[in-house]
């Protein structure tokens, strides 16, 4: 009993002694952490009020606004701790003081404080976008993984193919808000500097072409463009969603259009940073063709899996002929027995016509510039002259039922005249 008692006695010493040596290891860390708390303040409000003193332009001005209003933001929680590290001085006291500071160089610099807070405003929005692009690339990193993952492992496990469908549901709706994401991010940026970057000084253009760097800019489009080309790669799109996707690369090259002279403007003399702007438009360009190839093999299979014959294609004029022809072909068969006319015609309209091509895919290539609206009136036109062979008009049955009942109503009129007169009675008297 004795020796138990000197067993629980020497655990339970023990156990006060870990308990001890874990609270001061935490009182240590809180205390650690407290104290770079502080010093991580005062260095980063110390850089502020550095800025503050180099400022020469209304950038410059907006971006240190940015600064402040996130200095602010992410130390709030820390008021308490930091009004008593600060003392005499206080959180709020110093916040304040930088931002009467900045307004002191606003004037100095003879800048207007609605544009300065505009562009402050476009600053803030480039950072949240910037924020919004870095953590929607990781989900779609993590989405493309889980792609990958499934796609390799789906036999006929209906339950792996759900999964699958969700997965790239999520991941294109990914791809597509990154994307918007990045357009909205640069727009914010260069909308600080106005439209003519050539105009600008060679402290402003070192300014922007710093942010675009920091933000990753270029590396997240090329990024992009090559995450759509593998997506398009690994799934199998079709009808509305190959359109869509087709429509996405199309808004996305447009834009690099309008960016890629821009960039390249500040990247000269900048061998690298100009290499890295061609193999983005090398990136677009690929997911361009594998877009338009992925677009067309399936509009062909549309066709195919309905086993409906017609020449394959590759282009919107191509797609336009062969359907064209087909729809030529099947009208003008006059010697076939109208009831097989008439069944083949009822097969391509609910097998084809109706539920895809003529409802979805041919709208949206119109849509998309792909096929004319000429050329659209064209194929219904002659969809309509199959129509008519098929199901030929009742107009002549029409005809001979009129002239029957024609016929008929003379028939009895005639015979009514014909029929003899009763001669009348004279009435006795």
């Amino acid at each position: 009993m004795k020796t138990l008692r000197n067993t629980l006695g020497a655990m339970t010493q023990g156990m006060v002694v870990i308990f001890a040596l874990g609270f001061l290891a935490t009182a240590a860390a809180q205390q650690r952490s407290d104290f770079e708390t502080v010093k991580s303040f005062q260095t980063k409000y110390k850089a502020i009020r550095e800025a503050i003193k180099e400022a020469k332009t209304v950038q410059d001005c907006a971006e240190i606004s940015a600064n402040i209003d996130e200095l602010m933001k992410e130390y709030a929680p820390d008021t308490t701790l930091l009004n008593k590290a600060l003392y005499p001085d206080k959180y709020d006291d110093q916040i304040s003081e930088v931002r009467v500071e900045l307004r002191l160089a606003q004037d100095k610099l003879g800048l207007i404080e609605t544009q300065v807070a505009r562009i402050a405003d476009l600053e803030m929005q480039v950072r949240t976008l910037s924020g919004k692009v870095d953590s929607l690339s990781a989900e779609n990193d993590k989405l493309m993984a889980s792609l990958d993952v499934m796609s390799k492992a789906m036999e006929k496990n209906k339950e792996v193919i759900d999964s699958l469908n969700k997965v790239i549901s999520r991941l294109r709706e990914g791809l597509r808000a990154r994307d918007a994401a990045i357009f909205a991010l640069v727009d914010s940026m260069f909308m600080q500097y106005g439209n003519n970057i050539q105009g600008l000084s060679d402290r402003q253009k070192n300014m922007l072409l710093g942010k675009v760097e920091r933000h990753n800019v270029v590396a997240s489009i090329l990024q992009s463009a090559e995450q759509n080309m593998k997506f398009l790669e690994t799934t199998q799109l079709t009808g509305k969603d190959l359109v869509q996707m087709l429509r996405e690369q199309h808004r996305f090259s447009s834009y690099w259009k309008g960016l890629g002279p821009r960039l390249a403007n500040l990247y000269v003399n900048r061998r690298e940073r100009t290499k890295q702007v061609a193999a983005v438009d090398t990136a677009i360009a690929q997911w361009g063709r594998k877009a338009d190839s992925t677009l067309w093999s399936g509009l062909n299979n549309e066709f195919k899996s309905a086993t409906i014959s017609i020449a394959p294609f590759n282009s919107g004029d191509e797609f336009v002929s062969s359907l064209g022809s087909y729809l030529d072909t099947q009208g003008g068969d006059i010697n076939a027995p109208d009831a097989d006319k008439a069944a083949r015609l009822n097969r391509f309209l609910n097998d084809v016509w109706n539920p895809s091509i003529g409802t979805q895919w041919l709208p949206m290539l119109v849509d998309e510039g792909i096929v004319t609206k000429n050329q659209q009136a064209q194929l219904q036109s002659k969809l309509a002259a199959w129509e008519a062979a098929a199901r030929p008009s009742h107009t002549v049955l029409y005809i001979v039922i009129i002239i029957v009942l024609a016929l008929l109503a003379l028939y009895f009129f005639m015979r009514r005249r014909k029929k003899p007169q009763q001669p009348q009675q004279t009435p006795q008297k």
